[in-house]
């Protein structure tokens, strides 16, 4: 199994911490699909790359400072990748910051992020790559 997408991956995880979410443009499909937990407070599905700065925007109101920092990126099949990560915050009014376990499973086709499924739950995300115990 080529290790090619996890290194497109990395690749656009290092961007958005560089460039925010214009720098993970380049890797995203036009016709992204990137759905948010479904307990998320702003829980929901997006599409496209205007569909994805709107999702920035509404969770840049709601959770103020945003990163993602990757522990584990784990090639789950030829076009899927999935990354074990953490989602740290820092509250827009409160100023209360937080850091949290999280995961993204990401879909890739011909070279482009087709999916981005986000999980606040890193066993619901080992459970949906297939790599539950």
């Amino acid at each position: 199994m080529s290790e090619a997408n996890v290194e497109l991956v990395r690749q656009a995880y290092e961007a958005f911490q560089r460039d925010g979410i214009d720098g993970i443009l380049p890797f995203l499909d036009e016709k992204i699909e990137w759905r948010n937990p479904e307990d998320s407070p702003i829980a929901g599905i997006w599409h496209g790359h205007e569909g994805v700065r709107d999702w920035f925007a509404q969770a840049s109101e709601a959770f103020g400072e945003m990163t993602f920092a990757p522990d584990e990126f784990w090639q789950v099949s030829e076009g899927r990748v999935l990354v074990l990560l953490h989602f740290g915050l820092t509250g827009a009014g409160s100023g209360v910051q937080m850091d949290v376990p999280f995961a993204h499973l990401i879909e890739i086709k011909a070279g482009h992020v087709m999916t981005l499924r986000m999980y606040s739950d890193q066993r619901k995300a080992l459970e949906a790559a297939g790599l539950s115990e």
